[in-house]
């Protein structure tokens, strides 16, 4: 699939530092997001039950999405300025935030 306009021009503002469209960005991804947490929480959760490790419970999953966007945005968007459309806007959103959300629990499993 083809990037949108609408999501090269979010991209575009985003880079260039524009606090409206980095709102609109977070706005349009955050269900994708949420989805993408909350499926890999519950893999991660089976993962561990199956090991004998626990994840810490609370509000895990709302925490996990504010801190992939705050390391989407980290380094002048270097996550964004690094897409290079070989894939749709959101399954290069879903990939990245399934990475990083893994990363996350598996420090929280050592730590």
């Amino acid at each position: 699939m083809a990037l949108s306009d609408l999501d090269r021009g979010l991209i575009k503002d985003c880079i260039e530092g524009d606090p409206q469209a980095w709102k609109n960005f977070c706005d349009r991804f955050a269900g994708l997001v949420m989805d993408v947490v909350d499926d890999t929480v519950v893999f991660a959760r089976g993962s561990a039950n199956n090991s004998n490790t626990q994840l810490p419970d609370g509000p895990l999953n709302e925490r996990l999405a504010e801190e992939f966007f705050e390391e989407l945005s980290s380094n002048r968007f270097a996550m964004l300025r690094a897409f290079r459309g070989d894939s749709s806007l959101a399954t290069y959103l879903a990939v990245l935030a399934r990475r990083s959300i893994l990363g996350r629990l598996s420090q929280s499993l050592t730590t």
